[in-house]
């Protein structure tokens, strides 16, 4: 036997450099994660209003159950590995670490209190202009949410899909992913923060358009806190801190 025969072949390495995916990769990569979401909650609605509809599956029925805040939970709670997968497959074929890719370093001390410091500022004065404008400050569907979970004994189960799964699904989607991508395109940081708030804002349809505004608002300033404070996690943070609040909120409310 020749040595040329004895001696293995070297491994093929992907020369390839690890990318960023641009404005179409992000915006496509996105909908994939957020449907993917959507589609495990459309799952879990339909397991559910086979269990607790009524068998003619009137409107009232359907209501009852899509608003439930136990139900609600759950399948806010099964959305997020569907929309972890999609990232993570995201951020592999893109050869990047999905940490390093989504800003996923931990937060300093100082940067969670000023995150939770304007999370709370930005709720009062949402609440502030609520009333001045003549809505209520909790908008119906948390009323109904918050009510029929504690009703139900599953208020620790709508906690924690509304401050746990939920800010991290969508805070690894909007201000993770998507604000990485976008930022590194024509449109800026500036420009990734806005576009992205109003996409964050539109998914929440249940609301009325007043608190789609403040949404938007929310979005922004979690868009802002991920471009000042380059942390990913103090976004998620904030936002389950903001939602924590908004929850105790209604449940003072209806109590």
């Amino acid at each position: 036997m020749s040595i040329a025969e004895q001696t293995p072949a070297a491994p093929v390495m992907d020369a390839r450099p690890p990318r960023t995916w641009k404005f179409v990769g992000t915006a496509i990569w996105g909908l994939l994660a957020f449907g993917a979401m959507s589609l495990a909650q459309v799952l879990a609605l339909i397991v559910a209003l086979g269990l607790f509809g009524d068998a003619d599956m009137t409107k009232t029925s359907v209501k009852e159950v899509s608003e439930h805040g136990g139900i609600i939970a759950v399948s806010v709670l099964l959305g997020l590995p569907a929309a972890l997968l999609v990232l993570w497959l995201a951020t592999r074929l893109a050869r990047r670490s999905f940490a390093a890719y989504l800003a996923l370093r931990r937060p300093a001390a100082t940067d969670i209190l000023l995150a939770l410091a304007a999370s709370l500022a930005l709720l009062v004065t949402l609440d502030a202009i609520a009333v001045l404008a003549g809505y209520p400050v909790s908008p119906d569907f948390v009323l109904t949410s918050v009510r029929t979970a504690r009703d139900s004994g599953t208020l620790w189960l709508l906690l924690l899909g509304f401050c746990v799964a939920a800010p991290v699904s969508e805070e690894f989607i909007f201000r993770g992913f998507v604000y990485r991508g976008w930022s590194a395109t024509a449109l800026g940081p500036v420009g990734a923060i806005l576009l992205s708030s109003a996409l964050f804002a539109l998914i929440h349809l249940q609301y009325e358009w007043f608190y789609l505004a403040g949404i938007f608002a929310v979005g922004t300033l979690f868009g802002y806190l991920r471009y000042r404070l380059r942390s990913t996690w103090t976004t998620v943070i904030a936002h389950g801190f903001y939602n924590l609040v908004a929850a105790a909120q209604g449940l003072w409310l209806i109590s």
